[in-house]
């Protein structure tokens, strides 16, 4: 496993997919969202500044970060995804798959290892998410600073974030059984639609993808209180997902 590891992370780290998604996740979320809670607290008019100010929970830091909560519960989760697809399809689509069975290492210790690599990844991008938020918030002058309060806030961001993105560990599967990364991709532009669905007909609290928005505008009117067990399926889900996509590795044939 620590040799598949460091192959792995080399792999990742040489990665342009990986650099600009992470870029991306890391800079200009959190600059949308001050951008926004910008727009929502300056008192305009116009179809932009209803729409930020509606979505916004709170004032000061709450509000800000409310605003990068909503935005990282959906970006986390295609951001995250594409690399996701990218790391599994790519054996795939660059035919690499094959020579894999040559390797003294087991395909499914690959698989595995690909997936530590990932979940490293994105606790990375969650912690400087929250990172440039707090240098952000704090070069534009949000006020009133409270650190107990900036604390738990940010606290709440890394949570959703990482919890959008562990969702994106789902894509592994897909890229693997449709043998590369555009079925991921296409994946998930249904699983965004379903959810926005699922939202609409108040059943979104029992459908894992949409949990991280629901977190995001917690305590808003008319969002309902999410349970241990819909929290849960978060984890579930992505845990059964490694399971399948690492059985499946073991067991898949070139083709």
């Amino acid at each position: 496993m620590r040799a598949a590891f460091r192959v792995e992370i080399r792999k990742l780290l040489r990665s342009r997919v990986a650099f600009v998604a992470t870029a991306l996740m890391g800079v200009l979320l959190p600059a949308m969202g001050l951008g926004f809670y910008t727009v929502a607290v300056s008192g305009g008019t116009g179809s932009l500044a209803d729409k930020a100010a509606a979505l916004l929970t709170g004032e000061g830091w709450v509000g800000y970060l409310g605003q990068v909560d909503q935005i990282a519960a959906v970006a986390l989760f295609l951001g995250a995804g594409v690399v996701v697809a990218w790391v599994f399809g790519r054996e795939h689509s660059d035919r690499t798959f094959p020579s894999l069975f040559a390797l003294p290492v087991g395909r499914g210790t690959i698989a595995g290892a690909k997936f530590l690599v990932l979940i490293v990844w994105m606790v990375v991008v969650s912690v400087l998410i929250a990172v440039v938020a707090l240098i952000l918030g704090r070069v534009a002058g949000v006020a009133p600073w409270d650190a107990g309060v900036v604390l738990s806030e940010l606290s709440r961001l890394v949570v959703i974030s990482l919890g959008a993105a562990v969702l994106s560990l789902t894509m592994g599967l897909v890229a693997s059984i449709g043998r590369g990364y555009l079925p991921a991709i296409g994946t998930m532009s249904v699983i965004v639609a379903v959810t926005q669905i699922a939202v609409l007909f108040g059943t979104g609290g029992w459908f894992p993808f949409a949990v991280p928005g629901l977190m995001a505008v917690a305590g808003m009117e008319g969002i309902p209180t999410l349970t241990p067990i819909q929290l849960a399926l978060v984890p579930g889900l992505a845990a059964a997902s490694m399971w399948l996509t690492v059985r499946w590795w073991r067991r898949a044939e070139v083709i």
